[in-house]
């Protein structure tokens, strides 16, 4: 057991220095811990959340300046060990081994492979909060939430963890953008590295990985382990050719508008089924769904859902791909830049349509359209954002664009258009 607890923990025999890509999630949790709560990364699978707790213990470690003997890492996937009780185990070798002094931080990679995980963290918080600061990782949202708002209601915060957004994909790149003279001098740079970021998406190691092949082989690895191992043996599934039919469905139709009952006949499932693998694969951070705002429950239950993807590589690979795609895509990229920010996002459909209508505490913000190809569709775009924009009572739209560039007042109402390259910058 010392010899794994050892692989886990370099950083007690070596000087550990973080050399990956850093994370802007970094910048919230880290006004997180100097308080008592647990802290909980969620996230999709291979989105980096291992990466993250490290770029956290390299923070403790050479600006908090906290003893190297006191970070102790618990990998909760590693099949060698017995994960029964591997909490208490393996927190009683440590203490055997290192006797550490002082408080100590316990970080928990992957922690929904442990049982009754939520019951022996419940213990140790309530009894040592003082002495333990605790760090957790998981790949299943509804789960873990559940999970961690059932028996540790007030007793953690937890951060979502996605691919690298666009400016994550730069600086994986070696790319800095400080101020709008970066912007404007490195335009060309931009928009070729945002047909990459396209093709092949922002998962970390596919990022970083050169070879076009293996980013490839990646991507189908990836798809098929969150599959397989987070969907079909976690909750069970039988029809595995239905629900690969369901998946192939929404990622080819990603943006599109869908009535699960319809959805259900194409696939030949039920529409409750239908509903309860949609949740499966927004639980597993595949895809997400998204309401059309209305002040009544009933109308955002019964209105069709929009559908976006975690990744467009992701979805490149999976679904099959057409070249007047290129739309979809751009709508769904700034869906994920919008969710990396934690907003509430509806869609609007009346005689006009509004892509993305951001809400922040019950308060319509910002209302945006996407287009690609503003030749053909500026007069749809704009009557649609100038429709939504006058029924929320929003003075200033945003239309997200290949490369227009402009502020324009229509109608009264000041409307900016913004490239998707620049935008994602925000």
């Amino acid at each position: 057991m010392n010899e794994i607890l050892f692989e886990w923990n370099p950083w007690w025999e070596e000087k550990y220095g973080f050399q990956k890509v850093k994370r802007d999630l970094f910048t919230h949790v880290k006004k997180w811990i100097e308080r008592k709560e647990i802290i909980a990364i969620l996230g999709a699978r291979r989105s980096g959340k291992t990466t993250l707790l490290f770029e956290i213990i390299d923070y403790l470690i050479n600006e908090k300046k906290v003893d190297r003997n006191n970070i102790f890492f618990i990998k909760a996937d590693d099949d060698r060990v017995d994960k029964k009780e591997l909490i208490n185990t393996s927190l009683d070798e440590y203490y055997k081994w290192k006797n550490p002094q002082g408080k100590i931080f316990v970080f928990i990679d992957e922690i929904h492979e442990i049982p009754e995980w939520q019951k022996t963290l419940k213990r140790i918080y309530d009894l040592e909060h003082k002495n333990k600061k605790i760090f957790i990782s998981g790949s299943n949202a509804s789960l873990l939430k559940e999970e961690l708002s059932y028996l540790l209601t007030g007793r953690f915060a937890y951060f979502e963890l996605f691919p690298f957004s666009f400016r994550e994909f730069l600086r994986a790149n070696n790319v800095t953008i400080e101020n709008e003279t970066d912007v404007i001098k490195q335009k060309n740079t931009l928009r070729n590295l945002l047909t990459s970021y396209v093709e092949f998406g922002g998962f970390p190691e596919i990022v970083l990985e050169n070879d076009k092949d293996r980013k490839e082989e990646l991507l189908r690895f990836y798809f098929e382990s969150i599959l397989y191992r987070d969907i079909v043996k976690r909750k069970s599934i039988r029809n595995v050719e239905k629900l690969d039919r369901l998946i192939k469905w929404y990622l080819q139709n990603i943006s599109a508008y869908v009535n699960y009952g319809k959805l259900g006949a194409f696939c030949e499932l039920s529409t409750d089924t239908v509903g309860e693998y949609t949740r499966y694969l927004e639980d597993a951070y595949l895809i997400f769904v998204i309401n059309i705002l209305a002040y009544s429950l009933k109308k955002q239950f019964v209105n069709p859902k929009k559908i976006y993807c975690i990744d467009p590589g992701i979805r490149r690979i999976v679904g099959f791909v057409f070249s007047e795609d290129t739309g979809k895509i751009y709508e769904n990229m700034v869906f994920t830049h919008l969710k990396r920010s934690g907003m509430d996002i509806y869609y609007w459909k009346n005689k006009g349509e509004c892509d993305f209508i951001i809400q922040n505490k019950g308060i319509v913000e910002q209302v945006i359209q996407v287009s690609y190809n503003l030749k053909t569709s500026k007069e749809r775009e704009v009557n649609g954002l100038v429709e939504a924009m006058e029924k929320f009572n929003v003075k200033k739209g945003l239309i997200i664009t290949q490369d227009y560039e402009a502020k324009e007042t229509i109608e009264g109402n000041e409307i900016e258009f913004v490239p998707l390259w620049k935008w994602l910058l925000t």
